[in-house]
């Protein structure tokens, strides 16, 4: 899959601004309710690596932060 720059721009900007706002502004136990948020997100980045792009480290953090939240 090929991705033009303007809009893998926009996608790394909408997972860095999404994950960091996730992260600041939610306790883990609430990690549990944002399972659809997260899952959207999760699309976004498969979108990005199946263009050879990475999603931002931001990204990556929320998503341990899930995985650690939900494995209970």
């Amino acid at each position: 899959m090929t991705m033009d720059q303007t809009t893998a721009k926009v996608l790394t900007d909408l997972l860095r601004e999404l994950s960091s706002e996730l992260d600041l502004h939610h306790d883990d136990v609430e990690f549990r309710a944002l399972k659809p948020t997260i899952e959207t997100l999760r699309r976004a980045a498969t979108l990005m690596a199946d263009a050879g792009l990475k999603a931002p480290e931001v990204y990556h953090h929320v998503m341990r932060r899930f995985e650690q939240a939900t494995r209970s």
